[in-house]
């Protein structure tokens, strides 16, 4: 399989950041602080194969070829992040890992400068530049863009941390008045081009998988892009963090905070795909979305958080006035989440679909399917996590049939994770 190589411009962004980042602490240099997240992973799970498997299955982890049960035990990640305060205002961020998953014996997920100087009025600015997860997911929130709430986090921000990277100049003003916050955040971005590849040809997945800025995922040998398919030129992997069309995408965003106890925010993305470019055997994709959230503190220590996302993805030429793909796509899910002294318990429903809007005879990516997530996080040492998890989804998509499987299936997942921060 051919692997595609780093474009010189994320590669000279990476290696400023690197040296950023990793310099030692030495007379007129800044000090770097490192921190290490170790995951230790036990998972049993029935039903389908794995998408890393190259097959059609809704998790990271999958049952064996006949359907059965799987259990395993392996190190799930290995992450390091290095922060150097450059001055006050400004600072650095990398944070590198390996997993089993990953095509790269390591890789990088992010590596960004923030600054953010010191308010003199209630509007507060802060900036960064750089490879940068968008603040999309409200789950996403721990250390090495990890979930606290539960193992896996939902479709939506799992979706986001498989195909949504950029290379980004993001700026941010905060309007802090009495008992409220007001942030209006907007970005110019590149190398996001292939977003929506996995959406349109796997469709929606729940996983804790971060793709690394040069790796690449795989996709299941469907018909259509199968040699003599409708779109046989498709290889049988995506490279998400990829620019291929030299046409810059943007996004904006809109969040208020009343007295940290309600959230609301609105995002919208839009990659500037030009649909009919193809290079480095790889797929422009016009992709844009919505992504709007809610947080209540409800009573008795209940918080209640939300999000909803609603896009489109479209590639290829025209054919009598219809891209080669062009899917609708949507999700959300609503998650309770209470602390239990150092302890958390989360409850979460999911549910997606994609609409498929051309030539579905040869190439069906149509999907729906619905999850119940149930998980329960110990803190059992000071920087260490004890997180068990189970997770049930059941989906249909009709592309399974392609590869002689009921469209229909039905996953369940047991995990445990140990989290250890050095």
């Amino acid at each position: 399989m051919d692997r595609p190589k780093a474009t010189p411009l994320v590669a000279l962004s990476v290696a400023l950041a690197l040296c950023t980042a990793t310099a030692v602490e030495a007379e007129g240099l800044p000090a770097v602080d490192f921190e290490v997240l170790a995951d230790a992973r036990l998972s049993v799970v029935s039903g389908e194969q794995s998408w890393f498997d190259d097959w059609l299955g809704k998790l990271r982890y999958g049952g064996d070829r006949g359907g059965e049960g799987q259990g395993r035990f392996r190190l799930a990640e290995l992450s390091l992040m290095a922060r150097s305060d450059i001055t006050w205002d400004l600072q650095a961020f990398v944070h590198a890992k390996f997993d089993p998953e990953q095509d790269k014996p390591a890789d990088l997920v992010e590596a960004f400068l923030h600054y953010k100087p010191v308010p003199t009025s209630s509007v507060q600015y802060e900036a960064r530049a750089g490879l940068l997860f968008p603040h999309i997911s409200r789950e996403n929130i721990g250390a090495a863009w990890t979930s606290p709430f539960t193992i896996t986090p939902s479709a939506i921000n799992s979706w986001v941390g498989e195909e949504i990277r950029a290379l980004a100049l993001e700026g941010k003003a905060t309007l802090r008045l009495e008992n409220q916050k007001l942030s209006l955040t907007a970005a110019v971005f590149g190398f996001n081009d292939p977003a929506g590849s996995l959406l349109a040809f796997r469709g929606w997945a729940l996983g804790d998988y971060k793709t690394g800025a040069f790796s690449q995922v795989p996709l299941a040998p469907v018909p259509s892009i199968q040699p003599g398919g409708f779109l046989e030129d498709q290889p049988l992997w995506v490279h998400p963090v990829r620019e291929l069309d030299g046409r810059p995408g943007f996004y904006a965003s809109l969040d208020w905070d009343y007295a940290k106890r309600v959230k609301l925010g609105a995002f919208y993305y839009d990659n500037r795909g030009d649909p009919e470019t193809f290079k480095h055997n790889q797929y422009a994709w016009d992709t844009r979305f919505w992504n709007v959230y809610a947080e209540v503190e409800a009573p008795a220590g209940i918080k209640i958080m939300s999000q909803f996302m609603t896009g489109n993805t479209m590639m290829g030429t025209l054919y009598d006035g219809m891209r080669m793909v062009d899917a609708d796509f949507a999700a959300g899910y609503v998650m309770a989440t209470r602390k239990l002294g150092q302890h958390r318990i989360s409850l979460r429903r999911d549910w997606f679909d994609v609409d498929d809007n051309t030539f579905v005879s040869q190439d069906n990516n149509n999907e729906v399917g619905t999850a119940w997530t149930l998980a329960f996080n110990a803190k059992v040492g000071k920087k260490a996590n004890l997180i068990a998890e189970f997770l049930h989804v059941d989906s249909n998509r009709p592309a399974r049939e392609g590869i002689w499987r009921d469209a229909e299936q039905v996953q369940t997942q047991l995990q445990v994770s140990y989290r250890q921060r050095f």
